[in-house]
């Protein structure tokens, strides 16, 4: 099966991230079996880690300079063309990569069948951090990837449920307590609570949710809480 390019332009600077960093792990953990040159996925490495501090430098507008934005484009540029020629060169006629394992990679099949997709049965590793004004970020990762967010290979969405209460209140049992939901389709996102919640503890569960067909779910995670500042 041959796959077009996951690196489809018009991508997201966080899309992008995301998609990048699991097809790179991937590539990584498979070239041996995969039957991809060491000097080819040694380079591929090198230009991500050029890339990945140039994209979290431009994560805080408070201390980014017009530069370091400058910087971050110059290299998406040159890395994004180069993901798009690995992936024609070594991944998309690559009769050595199971069908699945491109569809994990990102890669979508020519035909116009619904793609299988593979079970979820990881639940995320949720970070959360008040940001001021009713704010959270909220990073989700999977549970290989210590460092960073990521999404699951297999999911495109973080799915989630929450509810915010009074210092003191009955926490949640599980998602079902929770009368909010919502979706977001990247790792790394800004939840927001609302300067009028300032002060109430916020509980939420995610889960990993791939929502095209056939639908695949992942188990919700424990409740994960913090004070909304």
């Amino acid at each position: 099966m041959k796959t077009t390019s996951p690196f489809s332009r018009g991508l997201s600077d966080d899309n992008l991230f995301n998609v990048q960093g699991n097809y790179v792990n991937g590539v990584v953990a498979n070239q041996a079996p995969w039957l991809i040159p060491a000097p080819a996925v040694a380079a591929l490495v090198l230009r991500r880690a050029e890339y990945e501090p140039l994209y979290h430098k431009c994560q805080d507008k408070n201390t980014r300079t017009k530069a370091d934005v400058a910087a971050h484009r110059a290299k998406r540029i040159i890395y994004e063309k180069e993901l798009r020629d690995f992936h024609n060169e070594w991944i998309a006629p690559n009769n050595s990569i199971p069908a699945e394992q491109k569809l994990i990679l990102g890669g979508r099949e020519r035909d116009t069948e619904p793609s299988p997709s593979q079970p979820i049965t990881s639940v995320p590793i949720v970070g959360l951090k008040p940001l001021g004004g009713g704010d959270i970020e909220v990073r989700c990762r999977v549970t290989t990837d210590q460092t960073r967010a990521s999404m699951h290979p297999d999911a495109n969405v973080v799915d989630y449920k929450y509810i915010m209460v009074a210092s003191g209140a009955v926490p949640p049992s599980d998602p079902e307590d929770c009368p909010k939901a919502d979706s977001q389709p990247k790792a790394k996102f800004v939840l927001r609570a609302g300067a009028k919640n300032t002060a109430k503890r916020f509980y939420g569960f995610f889960r990993w949710l791939n929502n095209r067909r056939p639908r695949q779910e992942g188990p919700w995670s424990d409740a994960q809480t913090v004070v909304i500042a």
